[in-house]
């Protein structure tokens, strides 16, 4: 049913009542004029009905007007009825126009359409505020917010703050969307996203490719490699990426990603753009920096592999990732812009995120995405490592000293499941890859996590061994005693991890 069919409906019937109203009283002013109110219990109908046919105004109306006529037919105009007989009738109306309002109340509502000017949340990502007071939101000044995907909240991994904004200026906003991202990665890692498409349905291609984003690194890849993976998801969604076709005409679409990786236990950030602005870090001590990004072709525009730099961020640091719909020129403009408002030191997250937008918002239709991170650092207390010779009696090794420090941590429960984990994957390193090979225990927010690194870039496969096979086991084993587990490439070599959950030892009470 359309609006205006429904429309047209409720008003016919609100004429409907209103002339039901008027017949009835009608018809009571020529039956109880000699004192019978048998008639009456037809008004006490009226204001139920119409609490569920018609919205609330109309049926606030057809309550007031059966009440109004209830009082004039029988307190003015009916003599004959007795003062209990008018009072009974009077109170029946009103407590039927009083029920009206409570049905009104209570029925359900149509869902209505999100607000687009205007996203807040209360407390998980700000995101910022120091911590999670901030919120998405479009200004006051704006008429509306341009297409963009705002999540009502991001996650808010524990070795990192967050705040991020999107606004626009007050023109036309155009086909473009922007999306900021955080996604939590093992090892207590988190991956970090901005990015933001240009051109036709560029809602629908920012949500395809947040998705795959998403999808990516929940594979552990290095942040080039995803974005190269991403341009190829982009090639086979949008064909009309291409920035120049086979036949000359030039592309409509056009996207850009900023991907970052940052590793609380090295306090070290990975990061990778496809044509997307350098991104800003704010030192502990307020020194502001550009951070030097190899300057990257946008997503689907060319075959060249992308090129990832990396950097230390100190615990305090703050990172500044953002989008920005200028030409060269106007992003180079608004990066100075940008480099100059973060030098002014702010009280919180939330407004130094919000002067950063401020400062790029620098002309009629710009649109801008700004996702502020703090970041933190493992406590050293949480974190074990140690170096594994390639032989096979460091599996021994390897479980005394998980045990040592599992009793340290007050773990001591968790220490046969994470043993076997420990020694199936140290095992497997030994026999299967080559050196260097490191153990690490992390301890982090309720988990334990267990990697070995070693110098193979072979990835293990999980198998079901045969009855009588003697090996292909360990992974299974470690699969099972496991929430979660995988595998990461570095450069390096490759990192087996796999994490479960295990309370904290309870203390013993004696009687």
């Amino acid at each position: 049913m359309t609006t205006m069919t429904a429309t047209r409906l409720n008003r016919w019937l609100c004429v409907l009542l209103v002339v039901y109203i008027l017949a009835s009283c009608a018809v009571q002013l020529q039956e109880s004029a000699g004192g019978l109110v048998r008639w009456s219990g037809f008004s006490v109908l009226v204001p139920v009905t119409a609490a569920a046919l018609l919205p609330v105004r109309r049926s606030l109306i057809i309550g007031i007007f059966t009440l109004a006529a209830s009082v004039a037919t029988y307190g003015f105009a009916i003599h004959g009825v007795s003062d209990g007989g008018r009072t009974v009738v009077i109170t029946a109306v009103a407590l039927s126009f009083a029920l009206s309002l409570v049905i009104c109340r209570a029925r359900p509502r149509p869902p209505q359409a999100p607000a687009t000017t205007a996203r807040k949340r209360p407390s998980t990502p700000d995101p910022a505020g120091g911590r999670a007071s901030g919120a998405w939101e479009a200004p006051p000044a704006a008429a509306a917010a341009p297409p963009g995907i705002l999540p009502a909240a991001l996650p808010q991994p524990a070795v990192v703050e967050l705040a991020g904004h999107y606004r626009t200026g007050s023109g036309r906003a155009g086909t473009r969307a922007q999306w900021l991202d955080a996604i939590p990665l093992s090892g207590a890692r988190v991956g970090l996203v901005a990015g933001a498409v240009s051109g036709p349905n560029a809602d629908a291609t920012a949500s395809e490719l947040r998705a795959a984003v998403r999808t990516l690194a929940d594979v552990d890849l290095q942040p080039e490699e995803l974005l190269t993976h991403l341009a190829d998801v982009l090639a086979r969604l949008r064909p009309d990426v291409r920035a120049v076709h086979d036949d000359g005409t030039p592309g409509t679409v056009s996207a850009q990603c900023l991907y970052a990786v940052y590793d609380p236990a090295s306090c070290r950030c990975t990061l990778a753009g496809a044509g997307s602005p350098p991104p800003a870090v704010i030192a502990p001590d307020g020194t502001v920096i550009s951070v030097d990004l190899p300057e990257g072709p946008h997503l689907g525009q060319t075959d060249l592999p992308f090129e990832a730099t990396e950097i230390d961020l100190p615990e305090g640091s703050l990172l500044l990732l953002y989008t920005h719909n200028g030409t060269g020129a106007e992003d180079s403009a608004g990066s100075e812009e940008l480099l100059s408002a973060l030098a002014r030191p702010q009280p919180c997250l939330d407004s130094t995120c919000r002067s950063a937008v401020t400062a790029l918002l620098d002309a009629p239709h710009a649109q801008v995405a700004v996702l502020a991170v703090r970041t933190h650092a493992l406590d050293t207390r949480t974190v074990a490592t140690w170096e594994l010779p390639a032989d096979p009696a460091a599996v021994s090794y390897a479980r005394t000293h998980t045990a040592e420090k599992l009793a340290a941590w007050g773990l001591t429960d968790a220490a046969p499941t994470t043993e076997l984990i420990v020694s199936e994957l140290v095992t497997n390193a030994i026999r299967h890859a080559q050196p260097p090979i490191q153990l690490r225990l992390i301890h982090h927010a309720g988990s334990l996590v267990c990697e070995v690194a070693d110098g193979s870039s072979t990835s293990p496969h999980l198998r079901r061994a045969r009855t009588f096979d003697e090996n292909g086991r360990g992974l299974f084993i470690v699969a099972q005693l496991a929430e979660r587990w995988g595998t990461r490439h570095g450069h390096h070599g490759k990192t087996i991890w796999a994490e479960h959950t295990h309370a904290p030892d309870q203390p013993t009470t004696t009687a």
